[in-house]
C-alpha cells in the first residue's frame, strides 16, 4: 500500500494542472465568443466557475498537505464528488453549444479560432471530469489502507511502521 503515497499528490497534482489550464482556456474562449457574437456563453462561465474552485481547492489541499479535520477522507470525497457533478454538467452544455451556430458559426470567414477554442475547452473539461473520476475511485483504496472516511489526507494509506517499533523493544 506505500505505493499509494505518491500516487495521490501526483493525481491532485494532475487535477491542479487540468483545472487551471480549463479555467485558462475557459476566460480564452468567452474572449473569443465575445469578439464573434458579443454575448457570453453560459455553459463556458459555468465551467471558468467550476474548474477555478476545483483549482483553488486543489491548491489548498496540496499546501496544507491533506492535514486537519477539514480535510478527512470523507470531505475530500465531497467536495471532488461535487465537482466532478458540476464539471459533468457544464461539459455536457458545452457539448451542446458545439452545435450551435453563435458559438462555432461555420459561415464566418475565420471560424476556425472560436471552434479551435470551443474544442479545446471541452477536451480539457472532459479530461478534468476524468481525473475527477480516477481520483473518486482511488479515494476508497486509500481508506482500505488503514484508516477510516474521517482520517485525514494525509494519514491515508496507515503506513506500518516496523521498524521504530522493534528498535523501541
Amino acid at each position: 500500500m506505500s505505493i499509494l503515497r505518491p500516487v495521490k499528490g501526483l493525481l491532485l497534482g494532475l487535477i491542479l494542472v487540468v483545472a487551471y489550464s480549463c479555467f485558462i482556456l475557459d476566460i480564452i474562449m468567452i474572449l473569443k465568443v465575445q469578439h464573434y457574437s458579443h454575448t457570453r456563453p453560459p455553459a463556458v462561465i459555468a465551467l471558468l466557475v467550476s474548474s477555478l474552485l476545483q483549482s483553488m481547492y486543489t491548491l489548498y489541499l496540496l499546501m496544507s498537505g491533506g492535514k486537519g479535520k477539514k480535510n478527512s477522507a470523507s470531505t475530500v470525497m465531497a467536495a471532488t464528488g461535487f465537482f466532478a457533478s458540476f464539471t459533468f454538467g457544464s461539459i455536457v452544455a458545452l457539448t451542446v453549444l458545439r452545435h450551435h451556430t453563435q458559438y462555432c458559426n461555420l459561415t464566418l470567414v475565420d471560424n476556425s479560432d472560436v471552434c479551435g477554442v470551443l474544442r479545446g475547452t471541452e477536451g480539457l473539461g472532459w479530461a478534468l471530469f476524468g481525473f475527477n473520476l480516477i481520483y473518486l475511485v482511488f479515494l476508497p483504496f486509500l481508506v482500505m489502507g488503514g484508516g477510516s472516511w474521517s482520517t485525514p489526507l494525509a494519514d491515508l494509506p496507515h503506513e506500518e511502521v516496523y521498524q521504530e517499533e522493534k528498535a523501541a523493544h
